[in-house]
């Protein structure tokens, strides 16, 4: 429900500011007082593109802002959240035009495109009139009128349901052979480097030890040279050697060692300890160099290692990371196994719950037609009461590709004479004769829905009881929303819940639009004026108040 809407710079209008409320909202004032303007600044709202004589003569830009309460829109809520656009209860709409007429949208401060703000719109506000491109004019919204005349929403809930699992799995099975037919095309390849790596058998850390034992076997001869020399260095009797020293050293140290400090007898201790370390590092050099040493697997080693550096090569790692590359290959190899059976249960569940969505599509195409005969049947018979008595009206159901609500294709036919055949309602040419089928439709199809609704010309060339007819299902129809209206009907306007006069002034010479909310005897006043015209007579007061009263 629109709360308030402020318009600024728009062609006539200055700055005009209007409060709403829930029922029949009624717009007068004579022809030509700038009416259709604020229908305009909704159809902007709305996201229709910038005609070129909407601009203002005062060069400065044009500014329309609405507040609107979307408390009953859960839809409209989860779409803002998507966008990230903080909403609780009540949103601002706003559509700035520069005088070059670019435009800009925001929705609480927040920019948006036309696009989203045509789909945040479209279930706020319908707008019927002769060129708005909303409403029953867009093809559409026909399959959620019908829906909602008919009583099966938990069918179609179970619909809903139905499709988003289906589409969810269909992603999930399309990524799944996505997956499979990348392993699938590498198959081969992965098969080959198994069989490789698997044959070659690596191990963690083997390719050190044997580079390690490589180099000794190569070395051996320099090795055991430089090692005899260093062992007799620890263990020559003349010169004494490093055992023989230490042995010598420590034996006088304890000579006198009763008679040293305490700090100096630590040091002797440290000193024997580093005798004992000595004397089992030399028992290691004895060790290495007493090892049989196999040369005749140098050969052997050699190969081995350089088919360690070939194989880390072609994988681009480090030769110490191959067995990791086995079980990575392996397990890619029964990924593609455990792929292949997953698509085939996939497959299986997808084309289950295809049946059960077309089983539920089956089920709400029927009621659908159905409801269309009953549908097209009620609002026939409200067209005599609208002077549309020569019109006929009928809901055509056809197929169309899957959606989530379901395979019907919905579209509304009319016809409004005998001799003519039936055409899409947006083949209507009279403004007039459109809202009033319009509010036929809506009358009776639309119990439930809470947007906005928008008539211009909805009383064009008819008067007397058939705007009474009119005025009454307007009221109706605002029983539980907003219904703005556009009206030279005093009868359409003595039924309005809240009574918008527009006007003209003059001032300096420059017209102006001015809008103001007038109730008792100023509405008692307006609807005299649309009775009897400029020249208000005690009659049409009378006639006005009895209008009203009834």
């Amino acid at each position: 429900m629109i709360r308030h809407l402020s318009i600024n710079n728009l062609m006539l209008i200055d700055k005009i500011e209007m409060d709403f409320g829930l029922g029949l909202c009624v717009l007068t004032g004579e022809t030509g007082a700038g009416k259709s303007m604020i229908l305009e600044s909704l159809e902007l709202l709305s996201g229709r593109r910038v005609k070129t004589n909407l601009r203002s003569d005062n060069g400065q830009k044009t500014v329309i802002t609405a507040l609107v309460e979307i408390s009953k829109y859960i839809f409209i809520k989860k779409l803002l959240d998507q966008l990230d656009i903080n909403a609780e209860d009540e949103i601002v709409i706003k559509r700035i035009i520069d005088n070059d007429g670019k435009s800009k949208a925001f929705i609480n401060d927040n920019l948006v495109s036309l696009t989203t703000l045509k789909a945040i719109t479209l279930n706020l506000f319908e707008i019927h009139s002769q060129f708005s491109e909303q409403g029953l004019l867009d093809n559409s919204t026909h399959i959620s009128t019908l829906d909602d005349f008919g009583n099966y929403q938990s069918e179609l809930k179970k619909l809903s349901e139905t499709w988003l699992q289906w589409r969810t799995l269909e992603k999930e099975y399309i990524k799944e052979r996505s997956r499979f037919e990348e392993i699938k095309n590498k198959r081969e390849e992965f098969q080959i480097y198994y069989n490789e790596l698997k044959n070659f058998e690596p191990k963690k850390g083997e390719f050190e030890k044997l580079d390690q034992k490589k180099k000794i076997l190569q070395n051996s001869r320099k090795i055991n040279e430089n090692l005899n020399e260093i062992i007799n260095n620890f263990i020559r009797e003349d010169p004494p050697g490093i055992e023989k020293l230490f042995a010598k050293n420590l034996l006088m140290l304890n000579q006198i060692r009763e008679l040293l400090d305490k700090t100096t007898i630590n040091e002797i201790e440290k000193l024997n300890s580093m005798s004992f370390e000595a004397s089992e590092i030399c028992k290691t050099f004895e060790n290495f160099l007493n090892q049989e040493l196999d040369h005749s697997s140098l050969e052997q080693i050699d190969e081995r290692v350089s088919d360690y550096k070939k194989l880390s090569q072609k994988h681009s790692i480090e030769p110490d990371l191959l067995e990791t590359k086995l079980i990575e290959i392996k397990n890619k190899l029964l990924l593609s196994e455990e792929s292949n059976l997953n698509i085939e249960k996939m497959g299986a569940k997808l084309k289950d719950i295809e049946k059960k969505y077309l089983d539920q599509s089956a089920i709400i195409s029927n009621l659908r037609k159905e409801n269309a005969e009953l549908m097209d049947d009620k609002i026939n018979s409200e067209f005599p009461e609208l002077k549309l008595e020569n019109a006929r009206f009928q809901t055509v159901i056809s197929d169309c590709e899957s959606t989530e609500f379901g395979k019907d294709k919905v579209v509304f036919n009319i016809k409004t004479n005998p001799k003519s055949k039936m055409g899409e309602i947006k083949s209507i040419s009279s403004g007039g004769e459109l809202c009033r089928i319009a509010l036929a439709i809506k009358v009776t199809a639309e119990q439930e829905s809470v947007s906005t609704m928008v008539f211009d010309e909805v009383d064009s060339g008819i008067g007397g009881a058939v705007s009474t007819a009119v005025g009454e299902r307007l009221k109706k129809l605002g029983k539980n929303r907003q219904v703005l209206v556009v009206t030279h009907s005093p009868q359409v306007a003595s039924l309005g819940v809240h009574h918008f006069l527009v006007k003209k002034k003059l001032v300096n010479n420059i017209t102006s639009i001015d809008v103001i909310k007038i109730d008792g005897h100023d509405k008692t006043k307006e609807i005299a004026r649309m009775l009897s015209g400029k020249q208000i007579t005690n009659e049409a007061i009378e006639a006005a108040k009895k209008l009203i009263e009834s």
